[in-house]
């Protein structure tokens, strides 16, 4: 039986019934025989399946590799989603990696999915609401799709949102309101700082996005790229590309110390 296929946000399609508790997943970065921070991105799994209720296997990275390794297309740069099933399996697949770095995209609010029991947050299976949001974004003519809860953005469909403020700080959405970690941001939140431009997590909204300096969306698979509008009112100072620039230096500069080879691969 054929794989299903990969939606735009790098989930796999049709293997799962909607349940948050069939499945952990992550989405990462392949170069060759390298994957970027499969470290972070085994750990956020491992934290994800004990919220979820998977078990964790004490051979986790042994068979995580195995299943990269299967599925690895060595002949170009991709994006692999990894999975654990509530069953134990570990699974793979693959797509190009076509990231947006430097590109302007647009945005619309969309309603944030929820669930009960702390799994709001987690990447795990029922990511149908995902694909309902990203959808309803192409309807509108817009690239990415805002989670807002409470009036405040939580997520995004494929990314993770920073703002640069008037005062030189950076903020994303605060993770105590539902949003997934971003393994990308960590990679770049130490060199902001020593930049002099501390990171915080807050409560954002709408209005504080059209009166930021600028605003990046971060992700594995769309790298680093600018904002431009929100629900067709623009967003950031027309022509400040600076921030957006630092960033997508420093993801770089994260990428080449972040590349871990897998076991027996050259």
């Amino acid at each position: 039986m054929a794989s299903a296929p990969l939606e735009p946000s790098g989930v796999r399609v049709g293997e799962s019934d909607g349940k948050p508790q069939d499945l952990v997943f992550t989405t990462m970065r392949t170069e060759g025989w390298r994957v970027a921070y499969l470290d972070a991105h085994l750990g956020r799994m491992q934290e994800h399946a004990g919220r979820l209720g998977i078990a964790w296997p004490e051979d986790a990275r042994a068979k995580a590799e195995a299943a990269l390794v299967a599925d690895m297309p060595t002949d170009r740069n991709s994006l692999i989603l990894l999975s654990l099933t509530a069953a134990g399996v570990w699974a793979a697949e693959s797509r190009p990696l076509t990231e947006d770095d430097g590109v302007a995209l647009t945005c619309i609010t969309h309603e944030a999915p929820r669930w009960s029991g702390g799994l709001t947050g987690t990447k795990h299976g029922g990511w149908e609401p995902y694909m309902v949001a990203k959808r309803a974004a192409v309807k509108a003519g817009a690239d990415v799709a805002l989670l807002i809860h409470d009036e405040a953005v939580v997520d995004a469909d494929r990314a993770t949102l920073l703002l640069l403020d008037d005062d030189g700080t950076a903020w994303y959405p605060d993770p105590e309101q539902g949003g997934i970690r971003s393994l990308t941001l960590e990679s770049i939140a130490p060199g902001l700082a020593a930049e002099g431009i501390p990171v915080h997590s807050g409560r954002i909204t709408a209005t504080m996005l059209v009166r930021a300096r600028e605003v990046v969306l971060l992700g594995t698979g769309i790298g680093v790229a600018t904002m431009t509008s929100l629900d067709g009112d623009p967003v950031g100072d027309e022509g400040d590309d600076d921030f957006r620039s630092l960033c997508a230096n420093l993801h770089q500069r994260a990428l080449e110390d972040g590349w871990v080879d897998l076991e027996g691969e050259s």
